[in-house]
């Protein structure tokens, strides 16, 4: 997050107040705050030169913020359905560890709906705490429609934020700390900014999400390769450190899914915890000395963590349980604090996230070639180290007209320039696999890169990163920047979880940070996980599962899939990535013709995604456009069901041939049926218990 350089560049127009003169101008109720001349160039400077704040919707709307009796600031969405509010409150009302003072809260609603209560804001640094004893000097707020840019994904090509972003300047005896917020269409997200130069140690912030009660929770449970299994629970039972994103159901359809953006090198990567007044393992998981820095922070001694059971506190990346001190620099933007909020339509098709981050440092994109991948290390991890079997799962790419093919751990510099020769002559890429430190510095990454690319391999996927630390996020930038300069293509395995960098970087076409497909062979995969992840780890960015292994449901397998066969084909739609790997062996996909031609058609990336309807950990059905011809894939957990699937999301006055492949009664294979639809048809589907099926509807 350099200064200067925001992804929130496009202005619609700027309202401004400020505390010492007295009328309210943003249209809303009379408040204290005008505008001044000196404010404008603050918000001004805070978003880049007006010389680069274009393309707006040339929409003025009224009551963009208004400001409180009290000395609260709220700020809505555009088209109304969201409201921020910041308030300065005692301490002691949220938090009984915080020294007395006033906190700033931010508080968020849904069509009335309280999503967020009033929950804590603030930074603590080597200089100061920017937490209590704060005043609001100055608030400005802007009206944006901005598009932006991004290759593949659910919705390739461009997309619209509607948003209002408010820019609310705090004193303190500290300094000055600025609180960014955005209030779009489809959530919020805040940060923080700290002006001056040079560097700055931040040990902490107070950011924390405050749940309502009686809330349900779908969360896992937090470790740095995010492979931890998602389970629902009720929100006050939650204890212990949870990863992002995590998910709230707060009241009937009204949901929130809260995570990070725009983390890079300039800070780590955080997740949340909770505290609980009960002694219970996973309130045990937390070390008792993680927060013991505080006590060699001047000001920070009494700034602590309250245990309070609904109160999601951020946590930074650490080792051996400390919580990491960043070294940033001055000025200092942090990572968004993102909550996406609605229904299950908006969360699940939203891409927030990606809007948050900084616009593409490659300009020219015509090389990144988003595909479906074929991979044999699944079926056999040995096969890797033997060039006859990769040469086999290049002939098969060809014959599906798959895009790549992707040779894992083991594979011999002695054949990799021919296989990529061979493969290529066949149409198919290759992707090499890669461990991180392999890559880790300067020289390493110049040398190994320019051999790949001189070979002629189109990308690299790179394991074992394993690390949310601050010198991790470095080096994911490091990496990046030499990627793109080799034009070679990028999978993040024992990743991260995604933070919208394929914005930014748009050849970072996929990261794992899941527990997928490999878990089969010896980790717990119950159905509600699968049923989960849609709603969850798949709409912060595409996801390496590495769906379709249709042999996991073998008894021989140490641990066999519960799921059907329509259910494993089905994960082909419903689960998006920009390399697509299908992991399953050449036999097991010949064995069944019907998926065997399925996989054969369907695409990695979407033109269009629509949520059909679902439920976490229940059931799922998504519709995905690609071109002329739509894709459905639905999924469920539990007890055998009738799914039904109107067809309103075709258009009007169109013929459609729908083909629907499902399990057989036996659920031993699959079966097909035909049928001539439009868009006011219903397809009703009867799946078996944790079954599932998939739908192509094509047009002449």
């Amino acid at each position: 997050m350099m200064a200067g350089n925001n992804p929130l560049e496009k202005e619609e127009r700027t309202d401004s107040v400020d505390k010492r003169e007295g009328e309210n101008t943003t249209g809303g109720k009379k408040g204290r705050l005008p505008i001044t001349r000196r404010s404008v160039l603050q918000s001004t400077a805070a978003f880049g030169p007006v010389a680069s704040l274009a393309n707006t919707d040339g929409v003025v709307e009224s009551a963009a913020a208004t400001s409180g009796d009290d000395g609260s600031v709220t700020v809505s969405s555009p088209n109304g359905n969201v409201e921020a509010t910041v308030s300065l409150d005692p301490s002691g009302e949220l938090n009984d560890d915080l020294p007395p003072g006033q906190i700033a809260t931010l508080t968020v609603s849904f069509e009335g709906t309280t999503v967020l209560d009033p929950s804590p804001l603030g930074i603590t640094t080597y200089m100061g705490q920017f937490v209590t004893s704060l005043s609001l000097e100055n608030q400005s707020v802007k009206t944006i429609s901005r598009d932006f840019e991004t290759v593949g994904g659910d919705e390739s090509g461009t997309q619209t934020l509607h948003a209002r972003i408010s820019t609310l300047t705090f004193g303190s005896p500290n300094g000055v700390m600025n609180l960014e917020l955005v209030v779009s269409n489809e959530g919020i997200a805040y940060r923080y900014r700290l002006p001056g130069e040079g560097h700055v140690l931040v040990d902490k912030e107070v950011s924390g999400f405050q749940i309502p009660k009686e809330s349900t929770a779908w969360l896992h449970e937090y470790g740095d390769h995010y492979e931890s299994l998602w389970k629902e629970m009720d929100v006050e039972s939650a204890g212990g450190n949870f990863g992002f994103p995590c998910l709230f159901e707060v009241a009937d359809d009204t949901y929130t899914l809260i995570t990070e953006a725009n983390v890079d090198g300039n800070y780590c990567a955080s997740h949340l915890s909770v505290d609980v007044a009960t002694e219970t393992e996973a309130s045990k998981s937390r070390p008792d000395d993680q927060d013991d820095r505080d006590e060699i922070i001047p000001g920070n001694e009494e700034i602590d963590h309250d245990e309070n059971s609904t109160l999601f506190e951020l946590r930074f990346a650490g080792t051996y349980g400390l919580p990491q001190v960043i070294d940033a620099t001055l000025p200092l933007a942090t990572p968004w604090r993102v909550a996406i909020v609605g229904d299950l339509p908006t969360v699940v098709e939203s891409n927030l996230v990606a809007a948050l981050n900084d616009p593409s440092e490659v300009e020219d994109t015509s090389w990144i070639e988003p595909g479906i991948v074929n991979w044999s290390w699944w079926s056999d991890g040995s096969s890797p180290r033997d060039f006859e079997t990769q040469k086999k799962y290049v002939d098969y790419a060809a014959e599906q007209g798959w895009e790549y093919t992707l040779v894992d751990r083991g594979w011999r510099r002695e054949w990799m320039p021919e296989l990529v020769e061979y493969a290529n002559e066949r149409g198919v890429g290759i992707i090499a696999w890669m461990v991180w430190y392999d890559l880790d510095t300067e020289t390493k990454r110049e040398v190994i890169l320019s051999r790949l690319k001189s070979w002629g391999v189109s990308g690299i996927k790179i394991d074992y990163m394993n690390a949310d630390r601050q010198d991790r996020m470095q080096w994911y930038d490091e990496i990046l920047e030499s990627t793109a300069k080799h034009e070679l293509l990028v999978n993040f395995h024992g990743s991260t979880v995604p933070k919208g960098r394929r914005r930014t970087w748009p050849h970072l076409m996929t990261s794992e940070a899941v527990r997928g497909a490999e878990a089969y062979g010896w980790e717990e995969m119950p159905p509600s996980h699968n049923l989960t992840l849609p709603f969850t780890r798949n709409v912060v960015g595409p996801m390496d599962y590495t769906p379709v292994t249709l042999s996991s449901r073998y008894e021989d397998k140490p641990r066999a899939a519960e799921t059907t066969l329509g259910h494993e084909l089905a994960l082909s739609v419903v689960y998006q990535s920009n390399l697509q790997h299908f992991a399953d062996s050449v036999e097991s996909y010949r064995n069944y013709p019907l998926a065997d031609q399925f996989l054969s058609e369907v695409a990695a990336t979407w033109d269009e995604t629509v949520f059909v309807d679902g439920y976490p950990a229940e059931e799922i059905t998504l519709a995905r456009r690609d071109g002329e011809q739509w894709f459905v894939g639905s999924i469920t957990a539990g007890d055998s069901r009738t799914i039904k699937v109107p067809l309103s999301f075709l258009p009007d006055g169109r013929r459609y041939d729908a083909r629907i492949i499902s399990d057989t009664k036996s659920g031993s294979s699959l079966e097909a049926q035909e049928r001539a639809v439009t868009a006011d048809a219903t397809i009703s589907v009867r799946v078996p218990e944790v079954g599932g099926f998939v739908v192509r509807l094509s047009s002449d």
